[in-house]
């Protein structure tokens, strides 16, 4: 079952190219808003519905993930994606790129399980306010998010531009 447009597009032989400008287009856009709604919701909650503590922990990890997404997303930005554009199928990075990525890619994931425990994997009880199930449907969705612009850089993006330093490419970052 196709779960959202992404989907679609990716049902297309698309390029290293396509693939970027797909990632920057609308998988980032996505997540950034799905971030920035869940600052809202922390700034508008009115009742703590979970522990203090917990809370606390909960804004000091959601604050971690906000800076590892927007560092990641930036260092693709800049140099990975620009490369590609202008390279396109000359263009490669050396394993040990993919790796850091991959790397940063799997602190997010923590990120995410440790955030998914605290908000009881994403059940809330009914007597619950709106905000509050409204935030935690949020944690739920930029999770999905992520999840799925992981999988289409670690499943299509980096193995058809990742160069292992045996050989010699045209462009290297």
């Amino acid at each position: 079952m196709l779960l959202n447009e992404w989907d679609i597009e990716l049902q297309e032989d698309i390029t290293p190219l396509g693939l970027c400008e797909l990632i920057e287009k609308r998988c980032q856009p996505e997540i950034k808003a799905s971030l920035s709604n869940i600052e809202q919701y922390f700034s508008q909650l009115t009742d703590i519905e979970i522990p203090e503590p917990d809370f606390e922990l909960l804004q000091l990890l959601y604050t971690k993930l906000q800076d590892e997404v927007r560092h990641i997303f930036l260092k693709e930005s800049g140099l990975i994606y620009p490369g590609i554009k202008k390279n396109q199928s000359g263009f490669f990075i050396e394993e040990r790129a993919h790796e850091t990525i991959q790397h940063t890619q799997q602190v997010i994931v923590n990120l995410l399980i440790k955030l998914r425990h605290l908000l009881n994997n994403y059940v809330v009880h009914h007597n619950s306010s709106v905000e509050w199930k409204d935030c935690v449907h949020e944690f739920f969705q930029v999770e999905n998010k992520i999840h799925r612009w992981i999988y289409i850089e670690q499943s299509l993006l980096y193995p058809a531009i990742t160069h292992n330093s045996a050989s010699t490419p045209d462009k290297e970052l």
